[in-house]
Formats: C-alpha cells, sequence, structure tokens
C-alpha cells in the first residue's frame, strides 16, 4: 500500500515504494536519488522503504548501519537527504561519522542544515562536481 497522510495519527502511514517516491520529489532530485540508489545497491548496499521515503543502509567494517533517509517534499520540507548524527556514531564509530559529515558538508555546502540531524536539502540542485563529491561521500562507506 503506498503511504499517505493519516490525519487520525498525524503522520505518513502505509510504504512507499519507487513510483511514488519519484513522482512526490522534484524531477531534478529525483534523478539525483535515482542515481544514487542506484550506485549504492551496485556498491553491495540495500534500501529500506517506509512511509515517507527510503533508508540506505550497509555493512560498514562489519556493522549493519542505517546511513541515512532520504525523503521527498512533504510537510513543508523540501527533498532531502537525513542523518542522525549521533545515532550513526553508534553504528559506524565516531571517526568514520566525522569523516562522512565533513565530506557532507564539504560537498553541499550551505545546503547541509542542522547539527545532530544533518540534512541536506534539495541535493539535486547542486553543481555536477558538488553533487558527485555528495554521492562519493556515500559510496566511500561501502568501500
Amino acid at each position: 500500500m503506498p503511504s499517505y497522510y493519516d490525519e487520525k495519527k498525524k503522520c505518513r502511514v502505509g510504504t512507499m515504494d519507487e513510483e511514488q517516491f519519484y513522482a512526490e520529489c522534484s524531477a531534478q532530485n529525483a534523478a539525483w536519488f535515482r542515481s544514487l540508489m542506484q550506485r549504492w545497491t551496485k556498491a553491495g548496499g540495500a534500501l529500506k522503504w517506509g512511509a515517507g521515503g527510503v533508508g540506505l543502509r550497509g555493512t560498514i567494517e562489519g556493522t549493519e548501519a542505517a546511513v541515512c533517509f532520504l525523503a521527498p517534499q512533504f510537510g513543508g520540507k523540501q527533498d532531502r537527504i537525513e542523518l542522525a548524527c549521533k545515532t550513526l556514531i553508534k553504528q559506524i564509530g565516531e571517526k568514520g561519522s566525522k569523516k562522512l559529515e565533513d565530506a557532507i558538508r564539504s560537498a553541499a555546502g550551505e545546503q547541509a542544515l542542522g547539527k545532530t540531524m544533518l540534512s541536506v536539502v534539495q541535493p539535486g540542485t547542486l553543481p555536477a562536481g558538488k553533487r558527485q563529491a555528495l554521492a562519493q561521500a556515500f559510496l566511500d562507506l561501502l568501500a
């Protein structure tokens, strides 16, 4: 069942699929997300679909990690990548988490927002080289 907003629960319920995900993103962000997801799974990572988008998961230094969440615009938020920094530190260690965060902030510049919850808004609108650097920051985790 596609996800939808439940008025009673005041949140999204159900499970989003790829078709719904791309339809809810801007065309530019959908293209970038599609490329990232294809490259992520080709490199050995996994996708976990939820009500509000898709999580990138992977085995990093022997530990299964929920790396980030890709989400289309909804409820006043823009298309985005979200990372729970404290959770990621517990999963991949402080050094790995800091390396990823630094690479993301370098690539995304002002489009990287937040401290403990890091969001990259409108990643598909970054210049080509920055989009590539952002994708590579995630892919390097699986290397």
